[in-house]
């Protein structure tokens, strides 16, 4: 359970990556998957022998698994892009909710009350997290974009843990990552665009620490952990997001951000105590 919240701390600086790297959020996401698909491969190689997978089935999973969290990523940065990142936050980290209500339709694991309330907790928490919410029309877009990257991302973590129980997170990251990097690559290939001098060092540190290694973390959890347990632990991402941006950007944070964090963190210690016992 400690990988999980380790996992959590780290995923939840990649904001900050956005706000200090001088490139659109789509390069940063086709760079940092590049970089991190190819520290995974040779990772793997070096610890395991061997990068291939048993049989074509296994290959056209990994293709699908990619395609999904790529397509999580671009819808993710198309909320932002369309309302603003609060919104896009906000919407996202309905996944957890989505978790809970998806993952009976793939195991035999059934709903109760407390997967209920852990759910009602998290989606109040992240909306008092964002209190000026408005249901615009571009924030209407936002919100679809964003409901859209969860559904992806629950489909995602819920396939992820049914299909590759036994296959370690670091192969099974390596082909998702380099997928989304060959998605990504015809648009930069056109572009032509580099990191400036000044951002290759954090390109490089958001592609090995903060991609790789965290998401590899998050495939080890899953491989011991039910999918909805990883997705309510998760939304701790944006308090410590909160509390990152408050330490390296100055940004206070109000007190309706500090409450939902605190409804955040009760469903996420909730459950963390749900899974010892």
């Amino acid at each position: 359970m400690w990988v999980l919240h380790l996992t959590v701390v780290l995923m939840g600086a990649t904001g900050i990556f956005a706000r200090v790297i001088d490139l659109p959020a789509w390069e940063i996401t086709g760079y940092r998957t590049a970089i991190a698909a190819l520290v995974l491969f040779v990772w793997v190689q070096w610890r395991e022998g061997s990068i291939a997978l048993d049989g074509l089935r296994n290959y056209a999973r990994m293709l699908l698994l990619g395609l999904l969290l790529g397509l999580h990523w671009i819808t993710y940065f198309q909320a932002m892009q369309v309302s603003s990142v609060a919104i896009g936050m906000i919407a996202l980290f309905a996944y957890p909710v989505m978790t809970v209500f998806l993952e009976p339709f793939f195991t035999r694991i059934r709903l109760n009350w407390r997967d209920l309330v852990s759910a009602v907790l998290v989606l109040l928490g992240i909306y008092l997290l964002v209190p000026d919410f408005d249901l615009a029309n571009r924030v209407t877009q936002g919100v679809m974009w964003g409901l859209l990257s969860a559904l992806l991302f629950a489909l995602r973590n819920i396939l992820l843990g049914h299909w590759f129980s036994e296959v370690s997170a670091a192969r099974s990251l390596a082909y998702q990552t380099a997928v989304t990097a060959l998605m990504i690559a015809p648009a930069l290939w056109l572009v032509g665009a580099l990191p400036q001098t000044s951002d290759v060092g954090l390109v490089l540190l958001l592609g090995v620490v903060f991609t790789a290694i965290a998401h590899a973390l998050l495939g080890y959890s899953l491989r011991f952990l039910r999918p909805k347990t990883v997705g309510l632990v998760s939304c701790m991402q944006p308090v410590y997001g909160v509390l990152y941006a408050l330490l390296l950007l100055g940004s206070v944070p109000s007190l309706a951000t500090l409450a939902g964090g605190l409804l955040v963190s009760l469903a996420a210690f909730y459950e963390t105590l749900q899974v010892r016992r």
